[in-house]
């Protein structure tokens, strides 16, 4: 499948959206099980009554239909929407929130949400992705280390937080519509080395994703709670040799005690050991992949005392620098 075909499968009226069209009404309510949230009904959907039409994969790919409204519901998966063509409302928490062509929307297990009825060039396309198949092992195409990625990663794995969205401002980038493009492709006609393109396809989606935050505080991604945490975070991994907690709130338009406990709430770390985590790791990749000498690596990184560097060094560690070099080569 190439993308002109993938375009016109996509913009194709299905059968029941053609149903739909004419004004027939589906109640979707006597399908699935209803639980009262908040004095709501709200629909209930799981990834296991679903899994089976995944063939293999960690997730499972659905173009939303258009041309009728959806009752309230809430699933236990991990939802990935982007906004193929056109523009839809979506209601989260009784908040509305509007996504454009070229956004993307990733969605934690457990919100209660509905999508406004959407118009003929109006294509979202939604990816669930059972909760159990997003490990560190999924994600091992995206570099394991980055902040950044760790707090996506943590957002929609941890069984502490479910209640998690950000509405990604990824309109204008090109290599998305490509990456998400050749997805699709591959999802609606596989290759024989299917599951390999997907995940790998789906990697660079997510790391895509990243590279699209915001370092200013001009458009930053949408978040339900602490909207600033991954243009932030972005921040720290681009800064880290120079930024202290000083400039980066000044860079976000915050007060420094404001931007140092929300960072803290959201992530489990302070800003300081943000940016630790940050040239420790650059310090390790040096050290396996050059010939530097430790004190140039350690002022490369943005370490001016040397000996406090092998002291933190060793407590992360537990070994200097040279045995960590000598023993991972």
């Amino acid at each position: 499948m190439n993308p002109e075909q993938l375009d016109q499968k996509l913009r194709t009226i299905t059968k029941h959206e053609a149903l739909y069209r004419c004004g027939m009404r589906r109640s979707l309510l006597k399908e699935f099980p209803v639980c009262c949230l908040d004095g709501k009904e709200v629909m209930q959907f799981s990834y296991a009554a679903i899994s089976e039409e995944n063939n293999g994969a960690p997730f499972l790919v659905k173009k939303h239909s258009r041309f009728r409204s959806y009752p309230l519901h809430v699933h236990d998966w991990v939802e990935l929407s982007y906004m193929y063509s056109g523009s839809c409302v979506q209601d989260i928490n009784d908040t509305e929130y509007e996504m454009k062509q070229g956004q993307l929307m990733l969605m934690s297990p457990g919100i209660v949400h509905t999508i406004n009825k959407l118009g003929t060039d109006d294509i979202l396309i939604q990816i669930a992705l059972g909760q159990n198949n997003l490990t560190h092992g999924f994600f091992n195409r995206i570099s394991s280390t980055g902040i950044v990625s760790n707090f996506l990663l943590n957002a929609f794995t941890s069984n502490n937080r479910l209640d998690d969205f950000f509405l990604f401002s990824s309109e204008s980038s090109r290599r998305l519509r490509l990456f998400i493009t050749e997805f699709l492709c591959e999802w609606y006609e596989p290759s024989p080395a299917s599951y390999d393109m997907l995940n790998s396809l789906f990697s660079l989606i997510i790391s895509e994703l990243i590279n699209t935050l915001n370092v200013t505080s001009d458009h930053p991604a949408t978040h339900n709670k602490g909207t600033y945490v991954m243009p932030v975070l972005r921040y720290i991994e681009n800064n880290y040799k120079t930024c202290d907690l000083q400039s980066a709130a000044q860079q976000f338009n915050l007060h420094p005690n404001y931007l140092s406990a929300m960072l803290k709430k959201y992530t489990g770390s302070t800003f300081n050991e943000l940016v630790q985590h940050e040239k420790l790791t650059a310090a390790e990749k040096l050290l396996l992949n050059s010939d530097m000498s430790v004190t140039d690596i350690a002022s490369f990184v943005g370490y001016q005392n040397v000996s406090y560097f092998y002291r933190i060094f060793k407590r992360k560690n537990n070994c200097m620098p040279n045995e960590y070099r000598k023993r991972s080569r």
